[in-house]
């Protein structure tokens, strides 16, 4: 693989846990709210509320909407699987109530937060990043509030040169202009990088076609290859061994235009 002069990172479920396990997510916050539900089953909520959530996800569009307007997208969606719910309760039952939605609905972001961590090596792995004379660049998609609070939670900011979030800057992954951009702000041109994330098509096919090398973030180690993918680590701390047998690059870094 070619050396590079710049890595680019994703956030979410690469240098922090996040959205990986949505049925673990979706049947704890509903657990949390049994006593709202009455003599209606968590596991069969659970499951109405984890199939609506997951269909609406299945398109590019209500990610994005999940993302950018998630408090009131989540509200809709729960809301939606409750009405599913009433049509199918049983005759006689009590029926499940909208307020009773939106609170389950307004508990997932609060979830996340409390549960989320960063991923063991992450900051090690900066650390080399950086002692090495890589410039570092995150590309993140969501909101700028909400990206930019977890940074400062887990002091993550100063290991970047330049950090991109899809709200602030108006377009996100994986729209080409995301990653030029950002490479533009680190005088950096796409073969002289390399890019790490989990997501198959955002964090590797999608910059892998704009001429970045791209690595594929897998822990499980199963996932099926992605196309474009340069190589597979399972745990952030191998990227030290991967940049070991390609050595940074000398020299001043090509400007590129966005």
């Amino acid at each position: 693989m070619r050396p590079p002069r710049t890595l680019l990172l994703d956030l979410d479920d690469t240098l922090l846990t996040a959205y990986r396990q949505p049925e673990r997510t979706w049947a704890a916050i509903i657990a949390e709210h049994a006593d709202a539900l009455g003599e209606h089953s968590t596991r069969w909520v659970t499951a109405e509320v984890l199939d609506r959530v997951l269909s609406f996800l299945s398109d590019e569009e209500g990610r994005k909407l999940w993302r950018l307007e998630g408090d009131a997208t989540r509200r809709r969606v729960v809301r939606s699987a409750f009405h599913r719910l009433n049509l199918a309760r049983p005759a006689g039952s009590d029926p499940l109530h909208g307020v009773d939605a939106d609170r389950i609905a307004d508990r997932f972001e609060t979830y996340l937060e409390e549960a989320i961590t960063l991923k063991p090596g992450a900051r090690g792995m900066l650390a080399e990043l950086r002692a090495r004379g890589l410039r570092l660049g995150l590309l993140t998609n969501g909101s700028g509030a909400r990206q930019r609070a977890k940074l400062a939670r887990f002091g993550l900011a100063p290991f970047f040169g330049a950090i991109q979030i899809e709200e602030e800057a108006g377009f996100g992954k994986p729209d080409p202009r995301a990653y030029l951009r950002l490479l533009a702000r680190l005088d950096t041109a796409p073969g002289d990088a390399w890019m790490l994330g989990d997501d198959p098509v955002w964090d590797v096919t999608a910059p892998a076609a704009l001429g970045l090398t791209a690595i594929f973030y897998d822990e499980t180690g199963r996932a099926p290859l992605p196309r474009g993918a340069a190589a597979r680590i399972a745990r952030l701390d191998a990227m030290a061994g991967l940049l070991g047998r390609c050595p940074v690059r000398a020299g001043p870094p090509r400007r590129i235009r966005p």
